[in-house]
């Protein structure tokens, strides 16, 4: 419609957009790190166009039917999130001459975006450092992606929705009880199937375990707080950590079943986390003692949820190999076996790290955050305990 009022200066610029977009994909990056760090940036509307841009370049290239399942289903997550940029994507798809069309639609459909986002973001994207490949890059998608099931997509099935129905009744219920039943359910059912497909690949004699990585955007507020929650979660469950600062995004590394475990533990605590602090935040307090009560209550919150989820891996471990009808001495060796294989993956894609200090925190969110992390009952044998 606006096509005919685009300049051709205004249509190069565009073009060198997609171009670094492309050039920044073979750097390691991805479409949701990507809209994350736009999401960041002091341009409020910097997001859409980030989406919108690349959700065209997918259109054009044909990336749903070549990526991998991983990159795919970060596609679908923002046509849902941008429906907007989506509209704009499909519309300059359609048109013989896609770079003007897609400028049109960017220069005047809503939301508007300038020349000067435009540019910008051209010049972040060209300055963005190599990251770990977690996924092949677009230049090694070869042909059409091989259809079958995507390890990622392991819980998918009657299990995996079992699990979320679970937390999602433990996140909204107002009964302490209730809640605590439905969390104990879920991590039962994650703990054993973890453990029953480490005895499967071991009995098959397929060699070391699948291992895979995914990156967690973190967002505001308490994002630092929020990791050690991530990492807390992880490690009982064989999945490694590791945090960049700058953009405010993790990586873990673990199997795939035990990486949907971690990410769906840690939705569903996190959001039963916030719940408690605010109830816990004591009436008084105002701008920073606000601030530092509720980095303490994470804090606290976190370390009590490891503790709680390491000792339930204990007891899971010894159920399993007592319904396997194994002895247990046999059964560590095997998830030993898992955690090695984690930790050479993890020393591949980052062979230089170290590890965060611990900072000092507000003693009565402390503990008001661990007191919290008592009612997220994780062992089926434990009682109910009453509600924060």
């Amino acid at each position: 419609m606006f096509e005919e009022e685009v300049s051709p200066q205004a249509a190069e610029s565009v073009r060198r957009l997609v171009r670094e977009l492309r050039d920044v994909y073979e750097r390691g990056w991805q479409p949701a790190d990507l809209v994350h760090a736009s999401r960041r940036s002091k341009e409020p509307s910097e997001a859409s166009l980030a989406a919108t841009v690349i959700l065209h370049e997918a259109r054009h290239s044909g990336a749903r039917d070549r990526a991998p399942e991983s990159w795919v289903r970060q596609l679908d997550t923002l046509s849902e999130q941008y429906p907007a940029s989506d509209v704009i994507a499909e519309r300059a798809g359609e048109s013989t001459d896609q770079a003007i069309a897609l400028t049109a639609g960017l220069l005047f459909s809503d939301p508007y975006h300038s020349m000067y986002q435009i540019t910008d973001l051209t010049s972040v994207w060209a300055t963005l450092a190599p990251w770990s490949m977690l996924t092949p890059p677009p230049s090694a998608w070869l042909g059409l992606r091989t259809a079958g099931a995507h390890p990622d997509l392991l819980l998918d099935g009657k299990i995996g929705n079992k699990i979320r129905g679970l937390l999602a009744k433990a996140e909204a219920t107002d009964f302490a009880e209730e809640a605590e039943t439905f969390t104990a359910k879920a991590q039962e059912l994650m703990t054993r199937y973890a453990i029953d497909t480490a005895l499967l690949t071991s009995r098959a004699g397929t060699g070391p375990a699948a291992v895979a990585s995914r990156r967690v955007h973190l967002e505001n507020p308490y994002v630092k707080e929020k990791v050690h929650l991530l990492t807390e979660i992880g490690e009982p469950n064989r999945v490694r950590t590791v945090w960049f600062d700058k953009v405010a995004i993790a990586t873990v590394v673990g199997t795939p079943v035990d990486l949907q475990q971690v990410d769906l533990l840690f939705t569903s605590l996190l959001v039963q986390a916030t719940r408690a602090m605010q109830f816990a935040d004591a009436a008084g307090r105002s701008g920073s003692r606000t601030t530092s009560f509720r980095k303490g209550f994470l804090a606290g919150f976190a370390g009590r949820i490891g503790q709680r989820l390491r000792e339930a891996d204990t007891r899971a471990t010894v159920e399993a190999a007592d319904a396997a009808r194994i002895d247990v001495d046999d059964l560590l060796p095997i998830l030993a076996s898992t955690s090695e294989a984690v930790d050479a993956e993890f020393e591949r894609l980052f062979p230089r790290t170290r590890k965060s200090r611990g900072r000092s925190v507000d003693a009565d969110g402390w503990h008001a955050g661990r007191a919290a992390a008592e009612i997220a009952v994780l062992a089926p044998d434990e009682k109910a305990r009453i509600s924060s």
